[in-house]
């Protein structure tokens, strides 16, 4: 039926396209080589966007007819040479164009396309949903880095838990920078270098259509190029601050403030063929929670305190200089190095380093796949008043990228590309080391009565007061520091190559290629570290050394895996049909080859069983492998206006953790409802259907639409079962099984609009459904604590489901032609976006169940209505204004403003399940909560005025930038 359908567009395409051909105009030229000026013979050049196509005759002449009036592109293609694109190009009733074509060859442009007017707004030859940026644009934009810029994309949302890109989960995003994957693949957050706006030449987002060539995710790719140095030198920076030292007292600013560097040329003693980049960047503030207060005036215990909010100084027990890493609560440092060699004759080498630090006190640094509560902002409340004794995260990580292009014939070329990445993620008690020699005090901020404590009077008329803590139950403040201590590094050595061969004047293209990772993985996780540690007695002896923490998981593994992948691309008169095949394979490891083998492993014998029977042995290693087919086609419908079809399936290995937990029986001892890794869990598997158009209304005006369906499907969740301890007594475990799914539905769209050169708008827009049995394995497994999945087997909205997500942008850029009265707009830059989602979350409202002694509402969670409940809507608008004076002919200075959140929305991101949104004073809260109008000494938690339950208020910086 499909292909009925796809048949019968084709035939009303063409018919559409012959109808009225008096109404038509035409374009004839001839074709040159560039460089010999001699005439190309069946040379290929094409319509963009419709059937019509022609080829060169002997003498090199053309001529393309019944073309209806309007804006279009036109494309010239030969075996051998750089293909050229004349964009704009205006067709008139009954006119010819005349268009003479010089080619380049493609060994001295290294296949990169030759563009000659704007940029299109769409493109409609390719069949993927992507959208790229250029660094012009990325110039204009308030984005500190990739991942900003990415979320400004149609089907991503950026939520506390990262990037999602069409109701995938954060850790499902491909992230690749210059060829190599920039993901840490133990930490949960889908991006592990991080890159600065200011680096990027340009990023190329794909959401849906990815094809065989990227391997190993399952949600979407993001494709980030680092900037080349020029023929020429060039150099400068800036400064943006919200804190200028003028203002005082300042409400819309907390202590912000980013510098970047750059220099960029040719490199002395190699004739202009060997040029660098070179790029450092400062991001530094103490973010917004640490202006507010933590209580109302005349309710909480917390009326006056005003401080500010954050650790006298952050510390990191693997960096040195701490100090000067982290002098504010968040604080990023990042650094580009580019060296680009053209070798002629074909060739060029290209090598990238990009190396980063981080280091705060955000928990979303650190999301360990399946264990993370979703969707929760990272300030961590209970500490809020002693976060020196909170925890502190030190991530560093060390991209290097060496990629070799070669054009050896006009019909072969290869590319190989060398990486390696180190990440190394800390996470401790602020800088203090993993444990004491011995422990002569309580270090557990839980088991220590906080003080002052004041008197409570019960008010009943008995002689019975209390004394509770103040500020109250929850708060850290007491001396106790995080029992938190976490350390993992990733090295990662990948080679990739592909062959791309092209015959028949660019017609039929064949890619085959392979991408290989060897890993070195190492994990320690460690709960309470203090718990078994000696202790000294009071005789002077030591008690002996019992365990490493209440809890601890420690692995170090060396897998493998990669995938060899084809394509073969068909092109005709407008048609573009892909079909790719990947051969996806991976390796656990001789870790987990050992634990299959090990009788005194506790992994029941049936995993052991399927892990040997569905794996082969090659050089030592148990292998295991899965077939991916992709099919992307594109073709044109009316001038102009193509429509498009992916279908695809991918696959991604799950978190280590989920495989090598516990399996260390070194460091582990099982007592009931322990985690155990499963070694023969299959991979996270998408399948993806994708159908659109795409649409070059005029040279100014584009339109793209798409409508997509996610099965996704081998998803881990727990099941209990019995293993033996290290006594060989059976204990409960729990294991994860490839049990859960989610499916994702939806649409989006963009709609772009330039007028002349100053001006360029785009509206996209996202209406999706995620739905699924569980938001996490640690959800399900808190469901199976609780009531053995009694009703959790039904499908639910996951609590990261945004149905309807609006983003409008503009983008300004002033000239000598705009002119207010008599004033210039030249050198005057503006740009705007706004971004309205239908909700912040999804949540499971409260119902009323009762009234308390005290004349408190009883409010509990309805099991029965999962993420049934939208939480208020958002609405963010940020602006950026700049202002170019150009000095000395070459030095440009820029002064700009930027206001994020201009309007001051308060918009929830902590919901309160009885109300829908963020606390306000007075609301009521769930019976299980501390209600401040309800003071009790035996009700637990904390207070509810945690300043992050609302996403950041109005932000006000002000800058100032320099290039030559």
């Amino acid at each position: 039926m499909r292909y009925t359908i796809l048949y019968l567009l084709i035939f009303f395409g063409k018919l559409i396209s012959a109808q009225d051909a008096a109404n038509t105009g035409s374009i004839k030229g001839v074709v040159k080589d560039k460089k010999s000026g001699e005439t190309i013979i069946q040379a290929t050049i094409q319509v963009v966007g419709t059937y019509n196509a022609t080829s060169t005759d002997i003498d090199g002449n053309y001529e393309l007819k019944n073309i209806k009036p309007g804006d279009y592109s036109i494309k010239i293609s030969y075996i051998g040479y750089t293909t050229k694109v004349y964009n704009g190009i205006k067709i008139k009733n009954g006119e010819t164009v005349s268009l003479d074509i010089e080619l380049t060859e493609e060994s001295a442009t290294l296949g990169e396309v030759e563009v000659v007017g704007d940029k299109n707004l769409v493109d409609l030859e390719s069949a993927k949903s992507t959208y790229k940026i250029a660094s012009e644009d990325i110039k204009q934009m308030n984005a500190r880095d990739v991942q900003q810029i990415v979320a400004l994309q149609p089907g991503v949302q950026q939520t506390q838990d990262g990037i999602q890109i069409r109701g995938a989960r954060a850790y499902e995003t491909s992230y690749i920078v210059d060829g190599v994957s920039a993901k840490d693949p133990l930490a949960g957050t889908g991006f592990g270098a991080a890159v600065s706006a200011g680096s990027l030449q340009e990023v190329n987002v794909i959401t849906g259509g990815a094809g065989a060539e990227y391997g190993g995710s399952t949600g979407g790719v993001v494709a980030a190029k680092i900037k080349e140095g020029g023929q020429a030198y060039a150099a400068g920076g800036g400064w943006t601050t919200d804190n200028p030292r003028i203002i005082k007292n300042n409400s819309m600013g907390w202590n912000t403030d980013l510098v970047n560097v750059y220099l960029s040329g040719p490199v002395p003693g190699f004739k202009k063929k060997v040029t660098f980049f070179i790029s450092g960047d400062m991001q530094l503030t103490d973010e917004y929670t640490s202006l507010l207060r933590l209580g109302p005036p005349n309710i909480t215990p917390l009326d006056g305190i005003t401080d500010r909010y954050k650790a006298n100084q952050l510390r990191s027990s693997i960096l040195d200089n701490y100090e000067f890493w982290g002098p504010r609560q968040d604080n990023k440092w990042t650094n580009t190095t580019k060296l680009a060699y053209n070798m002629g004759k074909g060739m060029k080498i290209t090598l990238t380093n990009q190396h980063s630090i981080l280091l705060n006190q955000n928990t979303r640094t650190l999301q360990v796949i399946g264990i993370t509560q979703v969707l929760n902002p990272g300030f961590q409340y209970p500490y809020a008043l002693n976060l020196d004794n909170a925890t502190t995260y030190t991530h560093r990580t060390n991209l290097t990228s060496l990629n070799f292009k070669h054009f050896f014939t006009k019909q072969w070329n290869y590319e190989v590309t060398v990486g390696r990445l180190f990440t190394n993620l800390r996470a401790d008690a602020n800088g203090r080391p993993y444990r004491e020699p011995t422990i002569d005090k309580i270090l557990d901020p839980r088991s220590i009565t906080t003080t002052p404590v004041s008197p409570y009077y019960t008010g009943k008329g008995d002689d019975l007061n209390y004394l509770y803590p103040t500020p109250g139950p929850g708060f850290i403040n007491n001396g106790g520091i995080s029992p938190i201590w976490h350390d993992h590094y990733a090295q990662e050595y990948s080679l990739n190559w592909k062959f791309n061969y092209s015959a028949l004047s660019n017609k039929v293209f064949w890619t085959f290629g392979q991408q290989h990772k060897e890993q070195e993985l190492q994990w320690v996780d460690i709960t309470s570290p203090w718990v078994g540690q000696a202790i000294v007695l009071q005789n002077g002896e030591k008690t002996p050394v019992t365990a490493i923490g209440s809890s601890a998981d420690l692995w170090k593994v060396s897998p493998a895996q990669g995938g060899f992948f084809a394509t073969n691309e068909l092109r005709y008169k407008g048609v573009t049909a892909n079909f790719g095949l990947r051969w996806e394979y991976w390796a656990y490891g001789t870790f987990a080859d050992d634990a299959a083998k090990s009788p005194a492993n506790p992994l029941p014998q049936p995993i052991k069983d399927q892990y040997i029977n569905n794996t082969v042995n090659i050089l030592g290693r148990n292998f295991n492998s899965r077939l991916l087919p992709n099919i992307n086609i594109n073709f044109p419908v009316t001038d102009n206006n193509t429509l498009f079809f992916n279908y695809g399936h991918q696959m991604q290995l799950q978190h280590p953790r989920f495989v090598y937990r516990s399996l260390n029986p070194i460091f582990k001892s099982y007592s009931p409802q322990d985690d155990i890794g499963n070694i023969a869990l299959r991979p996270e598997v998408t399948v993806d259907y994708e159908i659109g158009l795409k649409s070059q209304i005029t040279k100014n005006a584009g339109f793209q639409f798409s409508a997509f369906y996610k099965d996704k499907f081998d998803y881990v969740r727990p099941e209990i079962v019995l293993i033996k301890d290290q006594t060989g007594q059976f204990v409960e475990a729990q294991i994860q099984y490839n049990q859960d799914y989610a499916r994702i539905r939806g649409i989006d769209m963009q709609y772009s609009q330039r007028f002349a050169k100053w001006f360029k708008g785009i509206i996209g827009g996202t209406y999706q459904i995620a739905t699924g049995k569980s938001n996490s394995a640690a959800e399900a497994a808190d469901g199976l604590k609780q009531n053995g999945f009694v009703g959790a087997s039904k499908e639910q909205f996951l609590s990261w489901d945004v149905p309807l997500d609006l983003k409008f942008m503009i983008i300004f850029k002033g000239d000598t032609t705009l002119r207010i009265g008599k004033y210039s707009l030249k050198g005057w830059r503006a740009f705007l976006t706004m971004n309205w989602k239908s909700n912040g979350q999804r949540y499971s409202p409260a119902i009323k169940t009762g009234v308390n002694d005290d004349g408190r509402t009883k409010y509990e969670i309805d099991p029965f209505r999962v993420n049934t409940e939208m939480s208020e809507a958002i609405f963010n608008t940020d602006l950026k204004i700049s202002k170019d004076i150009t000095m000395y002919k070459t030095a440009v200075i820029s002064i700009f403003i930027e206001i994020r959140n201009l309007l001051d929305n308060k918009n929830s991101q902590i919901i309160n399940p009885v109300t829908g949104r963020g606390y306000y004073d007075g609301d009521p809260l769930l019976i299980t909560e501390r209600d401040p109008l309800y003071p009790n000494p035996q009700q637990d938690g904390l207070l509810p005025h945690n300043p992050a339950r609302f996403r950041a208020p109005r932000q006000f910086l002000i800058g100032l930038s320099m290039g030559f």
